[in-house]
């Protein structure tokens, strides 16, 4: 599962923020390690990286990016 969205800024700039979904095989902390360190090792700094939920399963994680390029490497990796 992934969901992309796009809202404006008050600065009148664009924001888009991805939802996905990952296995439940690994625990939450593993998840966001490897979300990190792959957005690191690309100089990719979302304003927000956050869990949501678990459901059936599955981790839900919200990241929200400045750049479209950016929340689309993130959603071809992640989504």
């Amino acid at each position: 599962m992934t969901h992309s969205a796009k809202r404006r800024t008050k600065g009148g700039g664009t924001l888009k923020t991805i939802v996905v979904a990952r296995s439940g095989h690994q625990s939450v902390g593993d998840h966001l390690a490897e979300m990190k360190s792959w957005l690191n090792a690309r100089n990719i700094a979302p304003r927000e990286l956050t869990m949501l939920h678990i459901l059936k399963f599955r981790v839900v994680f919200r990241a929200i990016f400045d750049l479209d390029h950016e929340a689309e490497q993130f959603v071809r990796q992640f989504g």
